[in-house]
């Protein structure tokens, strides 16, 4: 029982993970894909939550936190995107983020030697954001949705790259450009 509860926090983003793998073999938008899509915000929100009450927070923790977010997202452009139509602006902001996140991550691991994936509060927000995507899209429309995801998105990918190149150590847990 110990080591299960050494490694909990570790094992709940493992399960991202999996559920992240598994929306590859689900219809978009069915039941099955409605489960493993909460799923995988409920992980995402109870695995920090738990690192931090049993203070099992760690650099691996952290690590892992970003491959499960990434394989998310990756896993939801692949299932969602050929499911739905996006205007050619959205698809540019996508790609000007992407760019950005990019240079920010490769500018960090040339300075740190490892995967600098932060923890900003902007970055949060902007997962949670495209976590709701699905909800935002059904009540405000494509239009709407899409001016919210790319101003956070670009913005804390902009952030994100900021810090990377003013800082001098390697900080994931770096709340914000301006609380620093």
């Amino acid at each position: 029982m110990l080591s299960i509860n050494k490694n909990l926090a570790n094992m709940i983003t493992v399960t991202r993970l999996v559920c992240a793998a598994a929306l590859l073999f689900t219809a978009p938008f069915s039941l099955p894909f409605w489960v493993l899509y909460g799923s995988c915000g409920a992980s995402d929100f109870v695995d920090g939550l738990v690192a931090r009450t049993m203070k099992q927070q760690s650099d691996l923790g952290a690590k892992l936190d970003s491959a499960a977010d990434l394989a998310f997202f990756l896993a939801m452009i692949i299932a969602v995107i050929p499911a739905v139509v996006l205007p050619l602006w959205i698809w540019i902001c996508a790609i000007v983020t992407v760019l950005i996140r990019m240079t920010a991550y490769w500018i960090g691991y040339k300075k740190y030697r490892t995967f600098p994936a932060l923890h900003t509060y902007a970055n949060k927000a902007a997962g949670g954001f495209l976590f709701g995507t699905p909800v935002l899209y059904a009540v405000l429309g494509v239009t709407a949705t899409g001016v919210i995801l790319c101003f956070l998105a670009v913005f804390s990918a902009c952030e994100e790259l900021l810090i990377t190149v003013l800082s001098k150590d390697l900080d994931r847990n770096c709340k914000s450009v301006f609380l620093r």
